[in-house]
């Protein structure tokens, strides 16, 4: 008996099934010693090689004081939870749930910073308010003060906030 038939009985295979397992045995090897040879893990071959980013710390410095910059120049309004004294959630006369500046404590430059309102027009809204010894109880009492009409009455109702 020639050695091929010899083992395909002893396993109980014909010698068809001997040879193709044996070729699958074959590949198997042959796969586990080219694997072994690569100069990289198995576990790199599926993701995909990406560089590394290094950012130096001048320009991490760098990238925040533009951040602190362009936070320092965007209005309060457009910048909630900064400062939860002199802005906080308020519903206004007009019922509309609105975050603003608190006039009684406002300064100038918080005033000036709404739209609509000069730096001239923030002072004398500041007078206006020394003169009533901080009480103002309606939007309307601006209309007292030089160069607010009705328009920035409305204005005035969006972003300040009466106490």
């Amino acid at each position: 008996m020639k050695p091929g038939n010899s083992i395909a009985a002893l396993l109980g295979m014909t010698r068809t099934e001997l040879a193709a397992v044996s070729f699958l045995l074959l590949v198997f090897i042959a796969g586990l010693i080219i694997r072994s040879g690569s100069s990289f893990p198995a576990s790199d071959m599926a993701v995909e090689n990406k560089p590394e980013i290094h950012f130096t710390d001048a320009y991490v410095d760098s990238l925040l004081q533009d951040a602190q910059r362009l936070e320092q120049t965007l209005p309060l309004t457009s910048r909630p939870n900064i400062d939860k004294v002199k802005q906080q959630d308020h519903i206004s006369d007009t019922g509309n749930h609105s975050t603003g500046i608190v006039f009684s404590s406002a300064t100038a430059e918080q005033l000036a910073s709404m739209p609509g309102i000069s730096s001239v027009l923030a002072d004398r809204l500041i007078a206006f308010r020394n003169s009533r010894e901080g009480k103002v109880d309606r939007f309307e009492d601006f209309l007292e003060v030089t160069g607010i009409g009705t328009k920035r009455v409305e204005t005035l109702k969006k972003h300040l906030i009466l106490d």
